[in-house]
């Protein structure tokens, strides 16, 4: 997959100002700490403010896809889910917490680990389970923990790792 072809295209819609900031999250941030895993698409989180400015984001970004699949756009030939940061208060903090990193000789912002393994938590499905272990090697465990503290309400996502570790 060309993830770069899409990441220019992001980059390029971050420089008209049609997407104001945005990270990676998912398998192909996730490379950024472990070796890289198979992964058909890229999944991002857009910074927004309300949900009336990520329907008008959502539909600049149409104008410069090559299509539609699903619930992704295809980007640059890659195949791109766009999460808006109104969803959860936890998709902000990722995005507020992201670090720099590249995919080829691209500039990207991509999720912490600390905040990769909490979104795992919340999807926690199989490939998610045997990504988490990799990611905890280069995580900040004082670090996870707050995030734990501060956006896992039930403990279930608490209960989850603990049944990783």
């Amino acid at each position: 997959m060309p993830f770069s072809d899409a990441i220019r295209v992001l980059n390029g819609l971050k420089r008209r100002r049609i997407i104001r900031d945005y990270v990676l999250i998912g398998a192909v941030a996730a490379t950024a700490y472990m070796e890289p895993v198979f992964t058909e698409d890229l999944d991002i989180i857009v910074l927004v403010d309300t949900d009336e400015e990520y329907r008008r984001v959502f539909q600049r970004v149409a104008d410069f896809a090559d299509g539609v699949e699903g619930m992704h756009y295809i980007l640059g030939g890659t195949p791109v889910q766009i999460f808006p940061t109104t969803v959860k208060p936890v998709f902000r903090d990722t995005l507020e917490q992201a670090r720099p990193a590249r995919v080829g000789n691209l500039r990207v912002k991509v999720a912490s680990p600390e905040h990769l393994v909490l979104l795992y938590l919340e999807a926690f499905r199989a490939r998610d389970r045997l990504r988490i272990p990799h990611l905890l090697l280069e995580a900040d465990k004082g670090r996870l923990e707050s995030l734990l503290r501060g956006f896992d309400e039930t403990g279930i996502l608490a209960s989850r790792l603990q049944t990783l570790l």
